[in-house]
């Protein structure tokens, strides 16, 4: 009789003619949602136990997998488990050994939790089979079901029922978490390639990104390569329009900081667009995702020390739009705590640095009166 804590490699070795078979343990288990085979547990271990176990195996990753290995081919036959990966893969079991198959074999994961409770239950699974080797001398008879009372019956069986019950809501929940996670997983994929392309990406994968927030807060928005004539590396990236209400934009993105000489880019552009409608546009907007390799929060503040660039950018009308602050009011728009009518006019009527605590603040003060 084994009980084995731990350990990979073979776990015991089956000879017969021309046949070997091993039972193998590999670090080859990841899955987190496990399922605990009652009837192979012994009789004296709690379902908090079972469950703790579960978890523990869980923790582990990767976990050990038990196999029957024959050849260079592998199955479960002969293993008993105690622990199971959602695939019906084996993490933790028993096994009868030797010739006659009345010993056995228990394999349990290093640092398993309350090993003394589960190496007696085991033991008095043994008893059993070698009541010489292993007697039952802790046995309480008084506790056994045969001389119960019908009163320790009753409160008995309730809490087997009770215990029951709390293994199928415990199951049910852990399933209901797993979807939950792969329902997160799926919104995370969508976002990474759409809306958090304002904080990752450049050229024309945040171009893209732009456009779609500015045309959520109500803009059309024109992009300007997709009529790029002759010479026309000297135009604007987009034109975002609302009504007879002009602004010609500049999207960059850098690994490092931005630079204010895109704005002579903006410029060539606006001398273009007042030689081409008689008229200047109404504004003129830099939007740039500015040091991306680092986290958001971490990043500095967009153009910091060009306050003088700035000034005289603004006094054309000009306006630098981290895309930070356009991905944050995005989000506002989205739950729903802004409407699109306020952003849309902030940005509108904006100079400078984009400020959107501006027009938090203000949609805090309209709703308060």
């Amino acid at each position: 009789m084994v009980i084995q804590i731990g350990g990979i490699g073979v776990l015991e070795t089956i000879r017969s003619t021309n046949f070997v078979a091993r039972m193998q343990g590999a670090p080859l288990g990841h899955s987190q949602l496990l399922s605990i085979e009652s009837e192979n547990i012994p009789d004296g271990i709690s379902i908090e136990q079972q469950r703790a176990l579960a978890e523990n195996v869980s923790k582990q990753q990767p976990h050990i997998l038990l196999r029957r290995v024959t050849g260079t081919a592998w199955d479960e036959k002969g293993i008993n488990p105690l622990i199971r990966e959602k695939d019906g893969e084996i993490c933790c079991g028993w096994w009868s050994r030797g010739a006659q198959g009345d010993a056995e074999r228990w394999w349990f994961p290093a640092y398993s939790p309350d090993l003394s409770s589960w190496r007696s239950a085991i033991y008095s699974r043994w008893n059993s089979i070698l009541p010489d080797a292993f007697p039952d001398e802790a046995e309480d008879w008084a506790r056994s079901p045969e001389w119960m009372t019908a009163r320790e019956e009753v409160s008995f069986r309730a809490l087997v029922e009770h215990q029951k019950e709390t293994e199928i809501i415990y199951t049910s929940r852990k399933s209901e978490e797993q979807e939950l996670q792969n329902q997160l997983q799926a919104v995370h994929s969508e976002i990474d390639s759409t809306t958090r392309l304002l904080l990752t990406a450049q050229g024309k994968p945040l171009a893209s990104s732009v456009i779609s927030a500015l045309m959520k807060f109500g803009f059309t928005v024109i992009d300007s390569d997709d009529d790029k004539e002759n010479g026309a590396y000297l135009l604007e990236d987009l034109k975002v329009i609302y009504g007879e209400w002009v602004s010609l934009v500049e999207v960059r993105g850098y690994a490092k900081g931005a630079k204010t000489s895109d704005f002579q880019r903006i410029e060539r552009a606006v001398r273009h667009y007042e030689r081409e409608h008689s008229r200047v546009p109404n504004g003129r907007w830099y939007v740039v995702n500015h040091n991306i390799k680092a986290p958001p929060s971490s990043r500095p503040t967009v153009l910091a020390g060009a306050t003088d660039d700035i000034e005289v950018f603004a006094e054309e009308h000009g306006l630098v739009v981290d895309t930070r602050d356009l991905f944050k009011l995005l989000k506002r728009v989205e739950d729903g705590s802004l409407s699109p009518d306020s952003v849309r006019a902030h940005l509108m009527g904006s100079t400078g640095v984009l400020n959107p605590s501006a027009v938090l603040e203000a949609h805090d003060s309209e709703t308060v009166r």
